[in-house]
């Protein structure tokens, strides 16, 4: 087993950065800042609005002790800024990826751990779920980042968690690629 597992590396790196690619990814899907949004009102008070893929946040008043409102977003939150259609699939192909790297993470558990399971073939599907995480993630952040610009909400850190995620898994994606050779 030992001997098996120093032979694979580049495949431990892989799953090392797999698996924290995924916790991080995970942390920026669930968390309330992908999109802020700071502005003023009339009496000089500063405002801020935050939303994720699942959250908001919206505070007002003095930033001391300015009273904040949040909670989880309905169908009328989508619709008030008009972002049905795209924010579903931005929610849609996020989970996608996450379900991807999950399997990937399984599959790669397997091929470490059960010796049937150490085939080319099962490489290859782990390589195909990685790269499949990443590229469902990454057009959910484009989507997303897209269209909240355009609104003009700036990209929060809870996206940045996401981005380094998927950077993450794309490194481990090259990993498992050259596990091949």
């Amino acid at each position: 087993m030992c001997t098996s597992l120093s032979k694979n590396k580049l495949l431990i790196a892989g799953c090392t950065c797999l698996a924290i690619g995924f916790i991080s990814a995970l942390s920026g899907i669930m968390t309330s800042v992908w999109a802020v949004k700071e502005y003023s009102d009339n009496q000089g008070f500063l405002k801020s609005v935050t939303f994720g893929l699942w959250h908001f946040r919206r505070c007002g008043g003095f930033r001391i002790n300015g009273e904040c409102n949040k909670g989880e977003l309905q169908q009328t939150d989508i619709q008030y800024f008009g972002a049905e259609g795209w924010f579903r699939l931005t929610q849609a192909v996020e989970c996608l990826g996450l379900i991807c790297m999950v399997i990937a993470l399984l599959i790669l558990l397997l091929y470490f751990f059960v010796s049937s399971c150490k085939q080319r073939k099962a490489l290859y599907a782990i390589i195909l779920f990685t790269f499949l995480s990443v590229l469902f993630i990454v057009i959910g952040i484009a989507v997303f980042g897209g269209k909240m610009e355009q609104m003009g909400y700036s990209v929060g850190w809870s996206m940045g968690l996401a981005i380094a995620g998927v950077v993450l898994a794309f490194l481990a994606g090259i990993m498992e690629v050259l596990e091949l050779r």
